[in-house]
């Protein structure tokens, strides 16, 4: 086999991947397996229960390297270690436990590998002994929980704190959740929740008014109530809400509204369905073409002037979801 076409052929295999090949012989020092596509793969003696024999069906473990004879170089004595670890992996979830080997030691905490992710340890997330010992867990394997698991970027954060008997909580949209904020931007603000895992508020699901930064309401490493609002099926990220708590002001003058009531305001925006108007009382409406004119197919524009003062009464009224239609322009036959 040439060389191009052994390495395109190897495409449909990558390191990691455990595959079913049969024994084609038994040498001095390695084992030759038919893998099928590549056609043969090699692994060492040593590894081979004396059981097996030419003609048996064998799993390997592709290691991703290719011998000086061309030849996939795998493994049959990493095989079960490998089925544990995939079978984890299928399970992983926010709250697992994951063992990890750690590879690299930086400022911020410690970085590992496992099964293709890249797991990181932050040291704020350091059980107190491993924080002490954490420059002899080079190249050590390490027991966390799963705090943050992204399967896009296949990137896991977890924690040895919550190893000590502390169990993470999934959690869902609508529920109440305590956290901290642990980093302050004019847009959003970061939370570190009392299981473990981060959520992100933004400006505008932090109060009613307006603010011109979250700093307006959030103080830094404050504890706050939010309620969850969005919650990602691998929990990479997680979106929670202050002002989702408090007494929503524009639900009071909703309240008050009932249908026919006159209204008055300003035309802010002009759109193909109709004009969007400001009322007085600071709600929106919108005053829809087709039901303000005898005539059909008439633009918008021909209606309603931007920023116009117009008057009308409530013809639709929304109060759950806060939506108000209004009549402008009483029809022919609607006028008595």
């Amino acid at each position: 086999m040439k060389m191009k076409d052994f390495n395109l052929n190897m495409t449909q295999y990558h390191a990691g991947d455990i595959i079913t090949g049969t024994i084609v012989m038994i040498g001095q020092t390695e084992v030759v397996v038919a893998i099928g596509g590549l056609k043969e793969g090699v692994f060492p003696k040593e590894e081979l229960d004396p059981a097996f024999k030419v003609g048996d069906a064998i799993l390997v473990l592709v290691t991703g390297k290719i011998d000086d004879k061309g030849c996939l170089v795998v493994t049959h004595a990493g095989v079960n270690k490998a089925l544990q670890d995939k079978e984890q992996l299928k399970n992983l979830k926010v709250g697992s436990t994951l063992t990890f080997k750690v590879t690299e030691i930086n400022s911020a905490g410690l970085t590992g590998n496992f099964m293709g992710y890249r797991v990181f340890l932050p040291f704020s997330q350091c059980a107190m002994e491993d924080y002490k010992n954490r420059n002899g867990l080079l190249n050590r394997e390490v027991d966390a929980k799963v705090t943050e698991l992204n399967n896009i970027k296949k990137s896991i954060v977890c924690s040895t704190k919550l190893m000590d008997n502390t169990k993470v909580e999934p959690i869902g949209v609508g529920d109440i959740v305590k956290g901290i904020v642990i980093r302050l931007e004019d847009r959003f603000a970061i939370v570190l929740l009392k299981n473990g895992m981060r959520a992100k508020i933004s400006i505008q699901d932090v109060s009613y008014r307006h603010l011109n930064s979250v700093e307006d309401v959030l103080s830094l490493n404050e504890e706050y109530e939010f309620k969850v609002l969005e919650v990602n099926t691998d929990f990479s990220r997680i979106s929670v809400g202050l002002k989702q708590l408090q007494d929503n002001p524009i639900d009071e003058i909703y309240q008050g509204l009932n249908l026919g009531d006159k209204v008055e305001g300003e035309v802010v925006k002009i759109l193909p369905v109709g004009a969007v108007v400001k009322l007085t009382n600071g709600l929106t409406a919108l005053a829809i073409t087709k039901e303000n004119s005898d005539r059909a197919n008439v633009a918008t524009h021909y209606l309603y002037k931007l920023h116009s003062k117009i008057a009308g009464e409530i013809s639709f009224i929304d109060k759950e979801n806060h939506k108000i239609n209004i009549i402008t322009h009483k029809k022919k036959d609607n006028i008595s």
